[in-house]
Formats: structure tokens, sequence, C-alpha cells
């Protein structure tokens, strides 16, 4: 198994993305733990992974609340190896109605939450000898989209981000990302239904892809596990996995 005896962080991890590569990871060997707002949310999760799951109730937008999930994670695992960042938001919204305090809660949860946990797990590892970190950035980091102002900016940070924790903290910690194009979660289905929730408003996003289908969770979770444990020499590396979309 890949990730056997590693201890394993996911922020984001009740549904979607983080879910299935908590799952994957679990898989592989790792002793997990999981990070969401929602406890109940956590619990379920867990129960879908199975085994021994440490769950960290924690609102990444709330900065103070955001510093305690690594000492957390370290303290209740004994160490860690691996963190992921999944956790994201997205509300799409005309330019006109976009407001500063939207615009702030994109940044707060894809950014600056991704910023603060990256920053102590890579200092942690760092320490104790090596690590693996995985953000989850978009294809919207590559390319603008129209109702994804705040969403585009904060993704496209988090390349940057990447790539600069990336120099600082070699050779000793790897930091890589993975930008997926659309994945058939529940954000998605739910920015799908704010455009109308219609067969044309669904077959519009298909085709706006050119491999012409959404991407699947599990299938995301495997571009994350190569990059946590097989990608060597790669760091400040960003693996597009989006079907075609910035390629065209």
């Amino acid at each position: 198994m890949k990730l056997e005896g590693k201890k394993a962080l996911i922020v984001g991890a009740s549904s979607g993305l983080g879910l299935e590569t908590a799952k994957l990871f679990a898989s592989e060997g790792a002793e997990v733990a999981i990070v969401a707002r929602n406890e109940a949310s956590l619990q379920k999760a867990a129960a879908e992974i199975g085994g021994d799951v440490t769950i960290i109730p924690t609102d990444v937008a709330d900065d103070a609340a955001c510093e305690t999930i690594v000492p957390n994670a370290v303290a209740k695992l004994g160490g860690l190896d691996v963190m992921v960042y999944c956790a994201g938001v997205i509300d799409l919204c005309p330019l006109e109605d976009m407001t500063v305090e939207s615009f702030r809660k994109h940044i707060d949860v894809n950014l600056t939450g991704n910023f603060i946990v990256a920053r102590d797990a890579a200092l942690h590892m760092k320490r104790s000898g090596g690590g693996n970190i995985v953000n989850v950035s978009s294809e919207l980091s590559h390319i603008g989209m129209g109702l994804c102002v705040h969403y585009c900016a904060s993704k496209a940070g988090v390349v940057g981000l990447t790539q600069a924790l990336a120099a600082e903290m070699a050779p000793t910690v790897r930091v890589n990302s993975v930008s997926p194009g659309p994945i058939d979660t529940p954000m998605l289905r739910a920015e799908i239904e704010w455009l109308g929730g219609t067969d044309e408003v669904l077959q519009g996003a298909i085709d706006r892809v050119p491999l012409k289908r959404f991407s699947r969770p599990a299938e995301v979770a495997k571009a994350v596990l190569f990059l946590a444990a097989d990608a060597d020499y790669a760091t400040g590396s960003t693996l597009r996995l989006d079907g075609g979309t910035t390629a065209v």
C-alpha cells in the first residue's frame, strides 16, 4: 500500500473530492484525520471511510480556528506526513451584485485557509524531516469565467501559493496542486441548479469539456494520491486534470 504508516490530514473532507481522497488514502494504509465545519457531516464521512478516522470539526473561514487544525491533527495522529487542502466555496454571482464581503468569503475559504493550514503543515514537516502537501486549485486558476470573479481570483492564488511554498520548503517538503475541471459533486450540481437546472444547462456544461463528461471525484482523488505518494520529483507543479478545458 502506497501510504502504509503515513499520517494524513484532509481538509474539506465531508463530501465530494475530499471524502473520496480520504477513502482512497485510508485504503492505501494511511491513518486519516478529516476536517470540515459540520461535525455531523464529518461523523457520517468517517463511517463511510471506515476504520479509525479522526474528525476535527473546524471552520476554515475563521483564521484563529484554522490555526488549530494542524496542531490538533499532529496531536491526535502522532505526526503528519501528508496534507491535502480540498476545502472550497463557490457562489455564482454577476459582477454588479458581487460585494466585497462575498469576494472576501471566497478568499478566506479558498486561499487564506489553504495558506494557514499549508504553512503550519509545511513547518511541522520541515521540523520532522519531510512530507507532502497537495493543494486543490481549479481549471479556473488558469482561465476566466463569468459569474466567478471571486472564485477565479482565489483559485489562481492557490497556484501561486503552491509554487512559492514549494520553492521555500524544498528539498524537505514537496508542495504540488491539482487543477480539476468540473467534478460531478454536490457543489457542481448546485451551480447547475443556480443556472436554471434544465437539461440544456446541464448539456451546455458538459459540452464545454473536450472529453464531453464531468470527472468523477474518485478520478481526481487518484491524481491527489499520485502527487502525494508517487511523484517524487515533482514540487511546485500543478497537474491539470480538466478534461481539456484549459487546452482549448
